[in-house]
């Protein structure tokens, strides 16, 4: 594979063609600008967090990598930390380009994000909707949100039905982070309506509110 100062930028139509060919397109933008709006299909794992880590474990070491990162100096980084966990199938790198992805036929696709204060209420009184806790087992069993259910990041298998999909869901981690990597995986398998928690644990508690205990 080439250094990372040799990294290819890929267009829009390079993108569509090396997506169905079964390119993985993996992004790499923060939660929030990822799930306003993103190739239907890619995963997504922050620069922001432990990138290389959860890449790692997440990915196949023989998959073909399609990058969308936020600037050059992104997809520089995320090549050389792909490239260091053993990661070097990197075909190329794209910008996020609504018009262009449009133009080029992609799918498109959108995760609500919320937050504890704005569905606080909800959470307590609506049974309808599920919470899908996907912290380890260990921090999940330390104190969770009420009435969540344990399907933690490293287990997740997106074939197995662990998700009502006639129900809404809301993904949630501590601060967000694995939160939006695992909803992007439920969400390749899936046309159920998953949003994500974006404070998750750490939101919750900021708001004075009990956790469960098991």
């Amino acid at each position: 594979m080439p250094d990372s100062l040799e990294l290819q930028p890929v267009t829009a139509t390079q993108l569509a063609q090396q997506q169905r060919g079964g390119a993985l397109i993996l992004d790499t933008r923060p939660a929030e600008q990822f799930a306003t709006l993103h190739i239907r299909g890619s995963i997504q794992i922050s620069l922001m967090g432990n990138f290389a880590s959860w890449a790692a474990i997440i990915l196949d070491p023989e998959q073909k990598l399609l990058l969308i990162v936020e600037d050059l100096n992104g997809a520089r980084e995320a090549y050389n930390r792909l490239a260091r966990a053993g990661l070097r199938a990197v075909i190329g790198y794209s910008f996020a380009d609504e018009n262009e992805w449009r133009k080029a036929g992609l799918d498109l696709a959108i995760i609500s994000i919320e937050r504890c204060e704005q569905i606080r209420q909800t959470l307590q009184s609506d049974s309808s909707l599920q919470l899908v806790d996907v912290r380890s087992r260990a921090e999940w069993l330390r104190g969770h949100l009420p009435g969540a259910i344990s399907l933690p990041l490293l287990d997740l298998d997106p074939k197995k039905q662990v998700i009502d999909p006639s129900k809404p869901s809301l993904v949630y981690c501590y601060e967000g982070f694995r939160a939006t990597t695992a909803a992007s995986i439920l969400l390749r398998e899936s046309t159920a309506d998953i949003g994500i928690l974006i404070d998750g644990v750490e939101g919750w508690s900021a708001l004075g509110l009990p956790l469960e205990t098991s």
